[in-house]
C-alpha cells in the first residue's frame, strides 16, 4: 500500500478532497505565501517511459494555456509542476457543492436557479472559447456552486490533458454521457462541442432524465451519434415549449445548426417564455453509413414531414412502401405502354392531367413553406449500423421530428399513414406600419379587432421607450400605446445610468397589457488581492472575508475598501467601480514591514485545528497564518476529540513564527 501524500513540490498537503477516474484533488498550504490551495494530481500509472514525457509535455502545454483565462466564474490555476513523476496543479481552493451533488440531493432544481446558474456557466465558456480554449469535459460534477451562489468552472483543459496519455494506457476517462457527436467520433472540435454538452446537462437539469442513457458506454455512444432524445415535453407536459425549443438547438447533431456561442444560449434561456412558437432546427442523424442511393423507394413521411425509419418484423419481408407524392414529382401517365397512342382528340385530357399536376404541386409545396420544414429525403436520412447495440436498447423506430410533434404508429403490423397537421395560424410580426394579419387555415375565419393596446411603465420613471426599434420623443414612461398592430412587438425600455430592458410582447386584438420595465443601475464586479494575502476586506463597511475577494457585485459609481491588518489601524480608501470585470491590487508588504508586527504560521497534524491568541481566535483552521503584536503572547490550540495545546511564543517585528504540533486523542 502506497504511503500518503504529503507534499507537492512547496505545498504541503492537508487532507485528501476527493478522487476521480482522472486522478486525486488535496486540500493543501502553500507555505511561500500562506495561501490555502487546492492540489489536484493526475494519474500516471501504466504509462511508459515515452508515454509519459509525451503526457507531460501536453500536460505542462494545456496547464499554461488554461492558467491564462482570468475570469471570476473561472477556477484559477496559480502554479503546476513535477514532483518525483507525480504531476500537479495547484489552483484555487473552493468551498461549496458540484452541480452534480446539487442534482443528487434535489433531483429538480428550480427554473430559475438553472438559467442563474447557466449565465454564469455560459459567461465563463464564452471568456475560454475567445481564448481559443475548449473545455472538452463539461458536466455537473465540474461546476462548482459557492454558498453565495457564484458559480465555478473546473478542469479546463484537463480532459485534453488526459486524451492522449490515459487512452494509451487503456483507461476509460469516465462517462461520455456529455460529449458531443463529433468529440466521441474523435473528430476536432471547437465551441460548439461544448454547447452540445451544455445542452445534455440542460435537459437533465428540467426533466431529471438523461437525454442520452444506456447500460454500457457503446450504447450511449451510439445514440449520442444516431438517436434524438424524447423531447422534454413529451416527458413533462408542463416543460414550456421556449425550453424544449433551447434544449433542441443545443442538441443539434449538425454543430451548424447549435447556437454559434453560450451567449447567445443563455441569452434565449432568460427569455424563453418568448420563443413558444419558434421550431429547432431538424435533429437529423449523423450519417455513419453511405446515403441511400437516390432510386430507392421514399420512405413514409409521418404528420410534419419527417421520415420514420421502421423495421419489419424479423423472418417475415416488409411491405415495400410506395412514394408519396412529393413537389415537382409528375403523375403517372395512366396511358403508357405499347398499345398507348395520344391522338389528337386526347389532347383536352392530357392537358388537365398537367394541369391537375401542376396544382398539387404547388399546394405540397405550399404546404411545406407554411409549416416551416425542410424537405426529408431518404437521400438525406441513413440507418446507422445497429451491430454495437444490445439488443435490449435498439431502438424500434427513430424519427427526426422536432420536440413536441405528435408521433405516427409504429407497430410492425401498421405501416406509418400520414396524419394530418394540426392547423397552425402563421404569426406575422407586425411594424408600427400598417397592421399583417394573421392567415386563417380555415375557409371561412371568424373576424377578430386587428389593433389592441399597450401600457408600458417602469421603475424609474421618464425611461425612453422603443417598439420595434422605433420611437418617438413623446414615448417616455409611463405611456399607453392605445392602438398597436396585433402580434408581435420588441419593446425596449431604456434611460441613461441604468440597464436597458427588452421584451418580446405579443399584442391581441381588443386587449390591453402592461409590462413594467425593472431598470437598475449598471453594475461591475470587483477582485481585490492584498500582498500578503489573507488580510479582511471591508467594502462600504460591508466585510467580504480575507483576500483574495473575487466577483463581488456593485453599483457602478464611487465606493470605499477598507484593508484591516492586525496590530495596525484600519487603512480605507476610494473605489471606483467601472462595468465589467474590476481588478484592485493592494501592496501592503513594505507598510507592514515597518509597523511591529510579526507573522505568525501555525500547521498542525491532523489540519482543521483552531487557534486563539491571548484569549480571541484568530486566522482560520490550520494550517493557518496570522499577524500579531511585537511581544509575547499566549496560544491555544484545539481540536473536536484530541487534547488542547497550550504554549507562549515571543513575536518579532517584521519576524515570522512557524509553530508545527502533532495533537494527540483524548
Amino acid at each position: 500500500m502506497s504511503r500518503p501524500l504529503t507534499k507537492a513540490g512547496r505545498y504541503e498537503i492537508a487532507g485528501e478532497l476527493g478522487r476521480g477516474s482522472m486522478g486525486v484533488v488535496y486540500k493543501g498550504f502553500d507555505p511561500v505565501i500562506g495561501r490555502t490551495v487546492a492540489i489536484k494530481t493526475l494519474l500516471v500509472e501504466g504509462l511508459s517511459a515515452s508515454e509519459f514525457q509525451e503526457y507531460k509535455a501536453r500536460f505542462q502545454r494545456e496547464a499554461r494555456a488554461a492558467g491564462v483565462l482570468s475570469h471570476p466564474n473561472i477556477v484559477t490555476i496559480y502554479d503546476f509542476g513535477e514532483d518525483n513523476e507525480l504531476l500537479y496543479l495547484a489552483m484555487e481552493y473552493l468551498e461549496g457543492k458540484s452541480l452534480e451533488k446539487l442534482i443528487e440531493e434535489q433531483h429538480l432544481l428550480p427554473l430559475e436557479t438553472i438559467i442563474a446558474i447557466f449565465d454564469q456557466i455560459c459567461d465563463a465558456l464564452d471568456h475560454a472559447h475567445a481564448n481559443r480554449i475548449i473545455h472538452r469535459d463539461m458536466k455537473p460534477a465540474n461546476i462548482m456552486i459557492l454558498p453565495n451562489g457564484m458559480v465555478k468552472v473546473m478542469d479546463f483543459g484537463v480532459a485534453r490533458i488526459a486524451s492522449t496519455g490515459m487512452t494509451q494506457a487503456g483507461q476509460v476517462l469516465g462517462t461520455p454521457n456529455y460529449m458531443s457527436p463529433e468529440q466521441v467520433k474523435g473528430h476536432p472540435v471547437d465551441g460548439r462541442s461544448d454547447i452540445f454538452s451544455l445542452g445534455v446537462m440542460l435537459y437533465e437539469l428540467v426533466t431529471g432524465e438523461k437525454p442520452f442513457g444506456g447500460q454500457n458506454i457503446t450504447t450511449v455512444i451510439y445514440k449520442i451519434i444516431n438517436v434524438n432524445p424524447i423531447p422534454p415535453r413529451e416527458l413533462d407536459s408542463t416543460i414550456h415549449p421556449g425550453l424544449n425549443y433551447i434544449i433542441a438547438k443545443a442538441l443539434a447533431k449538425n454543430p451548424d445548426e447549435r447556437y454559434p456561442t453560450c451567449r447567445a444560449l443563455a441569452e434565449d434561456l432568460k427569455h424563453y417564455k418568448t420563443l413558444e412558437g419558434a421550431r429547432p432546427p431538424m435533429a437529423t442523424s449523423v450519417l455513419t453509413s453511405p446515403p441511400a442511393p437516390q432510386s430507392s423507394p421514399a420512405e413514409p413521411l409521418n404528420a410534419i414531414g419527417s421520415v420514420v425509419l421502421s423495421a419489419p418484423q424479423a423472418g417475415t419481408p416488409g411491405p415495400r412502401p410506395q412514394p408519396p407524392v412529393s413537389p415537382g414529382t409528375p403523375l403517372p401517365d395512366l396511358h403508357s405502354g405499347p398499345t398507348a397512342h395520344k391522338t389528337k382528340s386526347q389532347a383536352p385530357w392530357v392537358v388537365a392531367g398537367l394541369l391537375f399536376a401542376a396544382i398539387v404541386s404547388s399546394g405540397a409545396y405550399l404546404y411545406l413553406r407554411r409549416s416551416g420544414e425542410p424537405d426529408a429525403s431518404p437521400a438525406n436520412v441513413s440507418v446507422p449500423s445497429p451491430a454495437e447495440v444490445p439488443a435490449a436498447e435498439k431502438p424500434q423506430a427513430m424519427t427526426s421530428s422536432p420536440p413536441g410533434a405528435s408521433l405516427p404508429d409504429r407497430s410492425p403490423q401498421a405501416p406509418a399513414v400520414p396524419e394530418e397537421t394540426p392547423k397552425t395560424p402563421v404569426v406575422l410580426r407586425p411594424s408600427l406600419a400598417p397592421a399583417a394579419s394573421s392567415i386563417a387555415e380555415n375557409s371561412h375565419p371568424s373576424p377578430a379587432p386587428m389593433v389592441g393596446g399597450l401600457e408600458v411603465t417602469s421603475n424609474i420613471p421618464g425611461a425612453r421607450i422603443s417598439i420595434d426599434d422605433h420611437s418617438e420623443p413623446a414615448w417616455l414612461t409611463p405611456h399607453t400605446f392605445a392602438e398597436l398592430p396585433s402580434g408581435l412587438h420588441r419593446v425596449t425600455v431604456a434611460k441613461e445610468g441604468y440597464s436597458t430592458v427588452y421584451d418580446n410582447i405579443v399584442v391581441n386584438g381588443g386587449e390591453t397589457k402592461s409590462f413594467n420595465a425593472a431598470l437598475s443601475a449598471p453594475s461591475g464586479e470587483v477582485t481585490i488581492v492584498t500582498a500578503p494575502p489573507g488580510l479582511e476586506i471591508e467594502i462600504d463597511d460591508k466585510s467580504y472575508g480575507k483576500s483574495p475577494v473575487e466577483g463581488v457585485t456593485l453599483p457602478v459609481g464611487q465606493h470605499t475598501y477598507t484593508v484591516k491588518v492586525p496590530g495596525m489601524p484600519p487603512i480605507k480608501n476610494p473605489l471606483v467601480v467601472g462595468a465589467g470585470i474590476n481588478r484592485k491590487r493592494i501592496d501592503l508588504t513594505q507598510t507592514i514591514a515597518a509597523t511591529l508586527i510579526g507573522l505568525v504560521q501555525v500547521n498542525t497534524r491532523p489540519a482543521g485545528a483552531t487557534v486563539q491568541a491571548d484569549g480571541t481566535a484568530v486566522g482560520e483552521k490550520t494550517p493557518t497564518y496570522f499577524y500579531l503584536g511585537q511581544g509575547r503572547h499566549s496560544l491555544t490550540i484545539s481540536l473536536p476529540g484530541y487534547q488542547s495545546i497550550s504554549k507562549e511564543i515571543e513575536v518579532v517585528a517584521k519576524g515570522t513564527v512557524r509553530i508545527n504540533e502533532t495533537l494527540t486523542r483524548q
